[in-house]
Formats: C-alpha cells, sequence, structure tokens
C-alpha cells in the first residue's frame, strides 16, 4: 500500500470516528434510533409497530429496526426471532454475547444511532447495550472503545433478568431513560426492578399487555411526555440556532 493510500485509509478512519461522537439532529435531521425487538419477534414487525405511534413522535425519529441473529424454531410461528435462548424461568441459557456483537457490528457499518429502543427482550438488550458502551466493555475479546455513550433509551416494557451480564449495571446506568410499563403485565415486577438500574429513569405506566407499544395505547398526555423526553436530545445548536420542534 503506497504513501497515499495510508493517507487516505487514516482519513477514513478520522471522519467515521468524529462522525460516531456527533449527535444526528446537528444537521437538522431526525434522531436515528436503533430498534431491538421482543422475544420471537423481528425488525419488520416491530417498525410496523412503531410506525404506527402517533405522528407527533415518529416526526422526530428515524427507526433502524433490526432483527436478531437466532431464529426462533416451532411449527406454529414463522420469522421469529431472539437476541437469546431462555429456559423456562426466563433466564439466558446462550447466545446473549454473539447478539452484542452482531449489534455491535451493525452499529459500527450503519451509526451512529442517538438512542435505541427496545421491547420486553429487546428492551432489555437495550439496556445490556446502553451499559457495555457506558463502562467500555469488551464482548467476547473485542473491544468497541469507537462508540461513545448512547444518548437515551426507550425501553418499552423490559424485564430485568438476574444473571445475566449484571455487572454492566453496577453502578446504574448514567444515560436517560424513558420507561414504559404495562399495569395489567404479567411482568410489571420485573419491569420495575430494572428502574433500580438506572441512574434517573423516566417512568410511564399504561393499562397493557405485555405486548408491543402501539399508537392505539397512547393518550395526549403520554404522546405529549414522550415527546418532551425527545426533544431533550433535539435541543442542541444546529447551523447557529437552537433546533426545537
Amino acid at each position: 500500500m503506497g504513501k497515499s493510500q495510508w493517507l487516505l485509509l487514516v482519513l477514513t478512519v478520522a471522519v467515521s470516528l468524529a462522525v460516531q461522537g456527533q449527535g444526528s439532529y446537528a444537521e437538522g435531521e431526525k434522531l436515528r434510533v436503533l430498534v431491538l425487538h421482543g422475544y420471537k419477534g423481528n425488525g419488520n414487525r416491530q417498525c410496523k409497530y412503531c410506525n404506527s405511534w402517533d405522528p407527533a413522535v415518529t416526526n422526530l425519529i428515524q427507526f433502524d429496526c433490526l432483527t436478531a441473529p437466532i431464529p426462533y424454531i416451532y411449527k406454529k410461528w414463522r420469522d421469529c426471532y431472539s437476541w437469546f435462548n431462555v429456559d423456562i424461568q426466563y433466564r439466558s441459557q446462550s447466545g446473549i454475547d454473539e447478539s452484542l456483537v452482531f449489534i455491535l457490528d451493525h452499529m459500527l457499518k450503519n451509526g451512529p444511532y442517538d438512542g435505541v429502543i427496545g421491547h420486553s427482550q429487546g428492551g432489555f438488550m437495550a439496556g445490556v447495550l446502553v451499559g457495555v458502551l457506558e463502562k467500555k466493555k469488551e464482548i467476547l475479546g473485542r473491544s468497541f472503545d469507537v462508540f461513545p455513550p448512547l444518548r437515551f433509551a426507550i425501553i418499552d416494557k423490559g424485564p430485568f433478568l438476574v444473571d445475566l451480564l449484571e455487572d454492566v449495571f453496577i453502578p446504574p446506568l448514567k444515560t436517560k431513560s424513558f420507561h414504559v410499563i404495562g399495569t395489567i403485565d404479567p411482568y410489571q415486577d420485573e419491569q420495575e426492578f430494572f428502574l433500580t438500574k438506572w441512574q434517573d429513569p423516566q417512568v410511564e405506566y399504561i393499562k397493557m399487555p405485555h405486548v408491543p407499544l402501539t399508537g392505539e395505547y397512547m393518550d395526549a398526555n403520554f404522546t405529549l411526555r414522550f415527546k418532551e423526553f425527545l426533544n431533550n436530545f433535539r435541543r442542541v445548536e444546529a447551523k447557529g440556532k437552537v433546533a426545537e420542534e
């Protein structure tokens, strides 16, 4: 490789690192958010749920919905995937480290991202991802120091699962978080325990079971608080002016 090619490579890496450290809205764009579906879901279905949200919210976000790498095989289910395998007590048996590397490689190729959204198992994965980036953890011997911490996380009925990378939650996560908890969700206790793993969580309760958040459950008050949370990350200097919705 000649000297000019080496210089071009160094410049390309430097530009990539600089971009990873920027918030997307600095250029007047929507907040770029990585979306992680729940157990036995997929990215396409999760994007449909997110796009059904009130336009006051969806107008602020650009969704990138990722499908997990582990197929869920069952004769009555198709196109279903998980971030890690679970036993009858809903505890991991395998796959979470590999899925984290899968997510981080996707972020490296397609980032930067302002935040992450996760439903159910994907909500727990979103928390683990935030912790890995905050604490600069190595996963399967690989370092991802190139990433800055995410600016926010939205946890849709994500439970805390014991014995899974618990060290990434010590001390509690500093990243701002918005938690949606269902009041008729059988996993409500696990979701409320997850709040203890965040330094300053914002919590919204909705009367709904353990299903993905859709527009039908979003009343005016919830939508307003959701929008206000997101706008906290859009109030940045953009071309000399404060960017606000």
